[in-house]
């Protein structure tokens, strides 16, 4: 009996290479992106609220902050370059505040902010008065002597006139069209003393100023129904620039009042939305930010090359077949179905009868027709005619291009 060769030693098998556990800073590395990513997107949605918040426009209409057409900016620097001291009042506070005994308080109101008691506040503030097309019930609480007289009549300018006592009418000469005039009422308040202006028609002007009631100074309140004079669009035109810079001009202090929801009066005041929202909302938001950046750094993965793989097994044409052609059972598509045959048939058809790979339906029907001696509609017809309705005619119609298919076939055979 032989015996079995000595079985060799298996070879060395090569020394294991050292095996390093990853370190903190391996780590940080592969999940730096997703790191940075996160806090990249937070503090760019941060600085994009903030800069919209802090950069929105001041469009408001006769706002000294305003640039736009309808403010009234360029008054502003040009008082101010004149040495005046221009103060911005939002509130009835600030305008106190700002309105001393040397002033000039200019008040327009476009959105009712004051009540009664407010307008009254109003009355005593500053020197000189000028309110910019006022209201009946501003007229009433400020310049008892003068009265609304509707809208202007339409004009290019209208001239100061040869008994206007004012000095900035005087020396403005004309003033573009004014939107609103106003009357002087005889025997009421100042009236008596009252100087009026830039006449629209009858007995309306557009600039009226009476002495204020109850000062012993020579403190006047000026009712100006041009206010479109005081804005950046339209105080360079004709003698607007001096009549406003003459009226603001007489002060070393002109107060802006224009006044704002601050000054709506007791608790009537519609709650802001920091008023409204619960004081929970705040830490929560903060607190759902960081769960997210955390979800984000501790389930972020990094995706490394494709991998190309080959499929584990080859799907056989017969079984795509069957596959397609149960979906087209399940959805009704008995159409779609009949043309996949038909496909099939022509291309078939067009290689037998050795006809051009760009021939048309009608080419291989009339080629057809000619080989089998079937009538040219009737080939048509199974060809691209005929479109089935259900199963049967289907089926039907498939039996057709397969006997035509063979009827070619033997035809060419022959041949």
């Amino acid at each position: 009996m032989t015996a079995a060769p000595p079985v060799e030693p298996a070879a060395t098998a090569p020394a294991d290479a050292p095996v390093e556990t990853p370190r903190l800073r391996t780590t940080f590395r592969r999940r730096l992106f997703w790191i940075v990513v996160p806090i990249v997107a937070v503090l760019v949605a941060i600085a994009t609220i903030l800069l919209t918040a802090s950069g929105t426009p001041d469009v408001d209409r006769y706002s000294i902050g305003n640039a736009g057409p309808s403010g009234s900016r360029a008054v502003a620097e040009v008082l101010r370059s004149q040495g005046l001291d221009v103060v911005a009042a939002g509130s009835l506070d600030e305008a106190r505040a700002a309105a001393g005994d040397d002033s000039t308080v200019l008040f327009t109101d476009p959105y009712g902010f004051l009540d009664a008691e407010g307008l009254d506040a109003v009355a005593g503030l500053g020197t000189d008065l000028v309110l910019v097309e006022p209201g009946t019930d501003e007229l009433a609480a400020l310049a008892p002597g003068i009265a609304n007289a509707g809208a202007a009549e339409q004009a290019d300018a209208v001239e100061a006139g040869s008994g206007c006592a004012i000095p900035a009418a005087q020396r403005a000469g004309t003033i573009s069209q004014p939107s609103w005039t106003y009357r002087v009422l005889d025997g009421q308040g100042a009236g008596d003393a009252a100087s009026a202006c830039f006449l629209s028609y009858d007995d309306a002007y557009a600039l009226v100023q009476e002495p204020r009631v109850n000062r012993g100074d020579d403190s006047t309140v000026t009712v100006l129904g041009a206010g479109d004079a005081l804005t950046n669009e339209r105080v360079a035109e004709a003698g607007n620039a001096a009549l406003v810079l003459g009226l603001l001009g007489e002060h070393p202090t002109l107060v802006w009042y224009v006044p704002g929801p601050d000054d709506l009066a007791g608790t009537d005041a519609p709650a802001t939305i920091g008023e409204l929202t619960p004081g929970w909302v705040t830490p929560v938001i903060l607190l759902l930010v960081l769960v997210t950046v955390a979800a984000g750094v501790w389930r972020g993965r990094r995706f490394g090359a494709v991998v190309v793989e080959n499929l584990p097994v080859t799907v056989r044409a017969s079984e795509t077949m069957e596959g397609r052609a149960r979906l087209y059972a399940k959805q009704g598509a008995h159409a779609r179905a009949l043309d996949a045959l038909r496909i099939g048939t022509i291309a078939r058809l067009t290689a037998l009868l050795a006809l051009p790979r760009h021939a048309t339906v009608v080419e291989v029907s009339r080629a057809v027709a000619t080989v089998t001696g079937r009538n040219v509609d009737e080939v048509h017809d199974t060809l691209v005619g005929a479109l089935p309705r259900n199963e049967g005619e289907l089926l039907a119609l498939s039996d057709r291009l397969l006997l035509l298919e063979q009827d070619v076939h033997r035809a060419t055979d022959l041949r």
